[in-house]
């Protein structure tokens, strides 16, 4: 497997909620910061009549683009774990990580209910990762334009997601997505690989230890999906909330230190999160408030987001259409 794409792109941890990089649509090239997330499939930017929210926004203008072309017209409304817009279709290049896509079909967002946590949001759009089939999304999605426009020489795409409090530790770099290829400098030994099935790319995983103690949950299997858009660990509510009793999440800052790692267990390997890893600190006013990242998701099956992406250098690899996986090694 190529190691050594040059196709990457910078991301910038915002507080460890988001993780965003540059894109450039239409020529000559705008840029916009978009969220990265492997959750969804659509490409959305602002357009001249998004409304102004909490953070100036940059709006793609479809006048300046010699290669702008007009979609089809529909309104089309894209929704999300935490929020919902509308907006329509168009297409342009567009740009990423150095790779040139011709025609990329993307939504102009022209609206959003007006107290949706997006108008709050530092970055200006969303590039969803996800691989479709072409008659189940709004758009085509980048990942699968790139791959049939023939613009990567691995069917891969590796994640790095970096702690907050690392931030600019590391040059500057706070994540990475590498197209085409892996980063060997974000992870050590090798990728544990599991396959996945169906558009949501859900995968299995087995007994939950919290410490060394066995929950029984999920001794006989449970269904996953790896999420960069999801800021905490989602699952079944009776599931979560047993978890967090095992790590008495109520204690709030006081001893973290003793709090025991959570531990996933996926393809026969065990994936411990530490403390550190799955419990949020943050400042609000001059306290020091600690939370849980393990939420009530309202599914069937468990979201691994960003808590478990720091932890795990993630590679999603299609070199084989019918037998498309997932891989996880730890992170430095």
């Amino acid at each position: 497997m190529d190691t050594t794409s040059t196709n990457s792109v910078m991301l910038h941890n915002s507080y460890d909620n988001a993780y965003y990089g540059e894109i450039q649509i239409g020529s000559p090239g705008q840029k916009f910061k978009v969220f990265l997330d492997t959750g969804s499939a659509d490409l959305w930017i602002p357009s001249q009549i998004w409304p102004r929210g909490q953070f100036p926004h940059p709006k793609y203008d479809s006048s300046a683009s010699s290669t702008y072309k007009r979609g089809n017209g529909k309104r089309i409304d894209i929704g999300y774990l935490t929020g919902s817009l509308k907006g329509f279709v168009s297409s342009d290049t567009v740009e990423i990580g150095g790779i040139a896509l011709t025609g990329q079909s993307f939504v102009e967002a022209t609206t959003a209910p007006h107290d949706d946590q997006i108008f709050k949001a530092r970055f200006d759009g969303i590039l969803g990762l996800r691989l479709i089939s072409p008659t189940e999304g709004i758009t085509s999605p980048v990942w699968n334009t790139m791959i049939k426009q023939g613009k990567v020489k691995t069917k891969v795409f590796s994640i790095w997601l970096g702690r907050y409090s690392d931030s600019g530790k590391k040059g500057g770099d706070d994540g990475e997505i590498t197209f085409g290829g892996i980063n060997t400098r974000h992870f050590t030994g090798t990728h544990t690989y599991v396959p996945v099935e169906g558009n949501k790319n859900l995968l299995s995983m087995y007994n939950i230890l919290v410490g060394k103690k066995d929950t029984k949950i999920c001794s006989t299997g449970c269904k996953a999906i790896v999420d960069s858009g999801t800021s905490n660990i989602l699952g079944p509510p009776e599931l979560i909330a047993k978890i967090n009793q095992g790590i008495f999440a109520a204690r709030g800052c006081l001893g973290l230190s003793k709090l025991p790692a959570i531990t996933f267990t996926i393809a026969g390997k065990l994936f411990p999160l530490k403390p550190s890893d799955y419990i949020r600190r943050e400042i609000i006013g001059k306290k020091e408030v600690c939370t849980t990242t393990f939420v009530d998701g309202g599914n069937n099956y468990w979201i691994l987001g960003q808590p478990f992406m720091r932890a795990f250098h993630t590679v999603f690899d299609y070199q084989n259409p019918s037998s498309v996986k997932v891989g996880f090694a730890k992170s430095i």
